[in-house]
């Protein structure tokens, strides 16, 4: 009954959205990207990527799940180089990070979830294994795979109290397809009681940590930055988000009182708003510059450096002095807070970390970290680390061995999905 009333709905919105469609491409390549695959429509050469053997397929909806899914698939490659491993992702972006990584046989855009759409699109690539990373839960995508007999797994899942009271406004419905899933490795303890308490099976769920903590490593662009710097101090605001920008340039004017070389990085979360904080930094009285038109011993050679590029920010949090992490203070949620840590770098972020809530108390608890309220908390703690490196140093010491008691993740999520190959 209620994948009935479900695929009602969905398929009411799918053809209302197929009025809309030519508006909709007019909007640009993100809307463009990859539409004949999510309505189950593949390129012939794509198969004969996958030879010989059911491969495993790795769904990672965005940039962030696919840096997460990297390490787990060089795992999995290693452990049997003739395994053949398909990613499907949601945005383009995604799309072309996954097409650049090692180990990756072919890369597609995940179908709709439509019943017609997902059957075709299982039965066209008939996996051995299916992998979905963090917390992706598609009801006719997962009911086809149960139905073909294909081992299902969530690895690192993530679900967050917001998220959690959504699905519960159908939880019986939601038990059903949770039931779908052969296992459940989830993030934190607390990820798990939630989604226990939304119905799944408490036998099939475990705690196995997050793979971002194992797939976290920076490049060559390190030693660079260095350079450029020349011995500026540096703050780094990663996946920024409409609405913190503004405290982040409000911020800045603040802290330049005393430390009038600082420069920052303001690293958006989201590619598509780069041209939207360009504008904002055109309207500021700052000088700045794009990463992408900038060579790399000028990137700081203004006010702020704006990265409008994918796959860097590791880098840059690595260079840093002070990192922020954005989506928290807009209502967002939050994001990896482990990324700096990881570098032994103090961490920043506002009181809106509901996705990752447990680690961001414990990081304070444990004095690796400090939460801010606005642009003048902000600038604050940023001047006040700045003015004492024993204690900005001392506090990454702290924060790098928190994010070192994550390392054992990829072991845990790696042994859960061998169970099923």
């Amino acid at each position: 009954m209620w994948y009935l009333i479900y695929n009602i709905f969905f398929t009411f919105g799918f053809f209302l959205a197929l009025l809309c469609l030519p508006l909709l491409l007019c909007f640009g390549p993100r809307y463009r990207d990859g539409l004949g695959q999510r309505l189950g429509f593949y390129p012939v050469g794509i198969l004969p990527r996958l030879p010989s053997q059911r491969p495993v397929w790795i769904h990672a909806a965005s940039v962030g799940e696919v840096r997460s899914a990297e390490a787990l698939i060089g795992a999995l490659k290693s452990a049997a180089a003739h395994r053949r491993i398909l990613v499907s992702t949601f945005t383009a972006t995604g799309h072309r990070l996954a097409q650049q990584m090692a180990g990756v046989d072919a890369v597609i855009f995940f179908p709709l979830d439509l019943f017609w759409i997902a059957r075709r699109a299982l039965a066209r690539f008939d996996p051995s294994l299916l992998v979905i990373i963090e917390t992706e839960i598609w009801p006719n995508f997962l009911l086809h795979a149960y139905r073909r007999g294909i081992p299902t797994l969530l690895l690192s899942g993530r679900l967050s109290v917001k998220a959690a009271a959504r699905y519960r406004l159908c939880q019986s419905f939601f038990r059903r397809v949770l039931g779908c899933f052969n296992a459940l490795g989830m993030q934190s303890s607390e990820d798990a009681a939630r989604i226990v308490d939304l119905g799944a099976t408490e036998k099939k769920v475990s705690v196995v940590g997050s793979l971002k903590f194992a797939s976290l490593r920076h490049g060559p662009l390190v030693e660079t930055m260095a350079a450029a710097l020349a011995g500026k101090p540096l703050l780094v605001a990663g996946s920024t988000h409409h609405g913190e920008e503004e405290q982040l340039l409000e911020a800045l004017l603040l802290i330049r009182a005393k430390f009038p070389t600082l420069a920052l990085v303001l690293a958006p979360r989201h590619p598509e708003r780069f041209v939207e904080v360009e504008r904002l930094l055109n309207n500021s009285p700052f000088n700045f510059q794009r990463r992408s038109q900038t060579q790399a011993p000028h990137w700081f050679s203004k006010d702020i450096l704006l990265l409008d590029s994918v796959g860097e920010l590791v880098d840059f949090f690595a260079a840093a002095d002070v990192a922020f992490v954005g989506g928290s203070l807009a209502p967002v949620g939050g994001h990896n807070i482990l990324e700096p840590a990881r570098f032994g770098k103090p961490v920043l972020f506002g009181p809106h970390m509901e996705n990752f809530h447990s680690l961001a108390q414990d990081m304070i608890r444990q004095g690796a970290a400090l939460e801010v309220s606005g642009a003048e908390d902000l600038a604050t703690a940023v001047s006040d680390l700045l003015a004492d490196p024993q204690k900005s140093q001392a506090m990454g010491r702290r924060a790098a061995k928190i994010a070192a008691g994550n390392y054992q993740a990829l072991g845990l999520n790696l042994r859960l999905a061998q169970r099923y190959l």
